[in-house]
């Protein structure tokens, strides 16, 4: 038997994160059945394990999944995720003071097992930000002391392993539709909205108290299948939605779309306070539930050969190429290859401010961008069949 500490979330960089395990254990043929039990799960969490755990049905005879929907902490699409897994999913509930709080996943294979208890909720912050420990036990199965750690899991936890607990209900339809009615279990909607809410109501009043007891830490990241999501609420579909259809579809699929276009976006100096900065940000525009600090690096453009300056000053921004096909106004003003810069520090005011850290430069570009006439109006950017190409429509 082996102990490995698994921390997360106390430095810039959690590489023994339970999330990145769990991915590792999914892509193993070393195991048969895998069990998961968590407190809480998101639709993020669930959503980015997804694909890794389609994949491990091919050498996984059983997974299952038990979450827990305590005091909200669940979501419907969580649930309605875990049912689209087509997996043993339940939901485990009983209505008194108690919550079920458990944290632990388990791969059994024939040579060895894997067993992970600790902190981390299926949520993509428990899996991979949150501050959170737990320990990693490697059972050797030849070992019958090793062997006793499942059994005594097993043993303890009868009712879930063997679904026998009167407590356990598979996850259905009619099931996720009781828990709203009964509102035990919220959407993703009104637990946001609940959120935002209690943070507007607070800020102002507790931001300088606290920033003056307490230093902003970095971060680390999470991973961009473990992100985004939700499905956007604003005119502009998520960037892993189809493509309405329409005129767009013929583009490719919509990954972004601005808001109104400035003399600054567009590099056309006005005045001594115009900076002709020859690039432009890529904020959040009309979607207004993306992340802008990791969105346009980690989703939009993360399939892009990304390098870092070599110049140890500037070796915080990544920077990558591009092949831009510019439509202004439903005519095509030519491709262009440009620049895209990406700052990757988390402790800058921008970043702590929750600003957009990608930016593209407009290089030769400029001579179609930097017109008055494009001023107020938004642009529209389209992923195309190509690896490194994309389509930016203004119109």
């Amino acid at each position: 038997m082996n102990i490995t500490l698994l921390g997360q979330g106390f430095e810039a960089t959690s590489q023994n994160s339970v999330g990145n395990h769990l991915v590792k254990f999914f892509a193993s043929k070393d195991f048969h059945t895998f069990t998961g039990i968590a407190a809480f799960a998101s639709q993020a969490g669930i959503r980015g394990l997804s694909k890794h755990i389609k994949t491990a049905k091919k050498h996984l005879n059983i997974i299952t999944i038990v979450t827990g929907v305590d005091q909200k902490g669940t979501s419907k699409e969580a649930l309605e995720e875990l049912m689209a897994l087509d997996i043993n999913a339940f939901v485990f509930y009983q209505p008194s003071i108690t919550i079920f709080h458990p944290k632990m996943y388990l791969f059994e294979g024939v040579e060895k097992s894997e067993l992970i208890i600790g902190s981390s909720n299926l949520t993509s912050q428990g899996l991979f930000t949150n501050i959170e420990t737990s320990l990693l036990v490697s059972i050797d199965n030849s070992s019958e002391p090793d062997r006793k750690i499942v059994e005594q899991l097993k043993g303890y936890f009868k009712g879930i392993f063997d679904f026998s607990d009167p407590n356990l209900k598979k996850i259905s339809k009619a099931i996720i539709t009781e828990l709203v009615k009964a509102k035990v279990v919220p959407t993703e909607a009104e637990r946001k909205a609940a959120y935002d809410k209690g943070l507007k109501a607070e800020r102002k009043e507790t931001e300088n108290i606290i920033s003056k007891i307490f230093p902003k830490r970095a971060i680390s990241k999470i991973p961009s299948e473990f992100r985004g999501a939700r499905k956007a609420t604003t005119k502009t579909t998520a960037a892993t939605a189809a493509v309405p259809s329409g005129s767009a579809s013929s583009k490719g699929t919509l990954l972004w779309e601005s808001g109104k276009l400035t003399q600054r976006d567009l590099n056309i100096p006005k005045g001594s306070n115009t900076n002709p900065t020859g690039s432009m940000l890529f904020k959040k525009g009309k979607m207004d539930d993306i992340d802008q600090r990791h969105y346009f690096r980690d989703t939009v453009f993360s399939s892009l050969k990304w390098t870092k300056d070599k110049n140890p000053q500037t070796s915080h921004l990544e920077r990558t190429e591009a092949t831009f096909n510019i439509v202004i106004d439903g005519k095509p003003s030519g491709s262009f290859k440009l620049t895209l810069t990406h700052n990757s520090l988390t402790t800058t005011r921008s970043y702590e401010q929750k600003n957009s850290m990608t930016q593209v430069s407009w290089g030769d570009a400029k001579k179609v961008i930097a017109k008055d006439e494009l001023i107020g109006k938004t642009a529209k950017l389209f992923k195309t069949k190509k690896k490194s190409e994309f389509t930016l429509e203004i119109s």
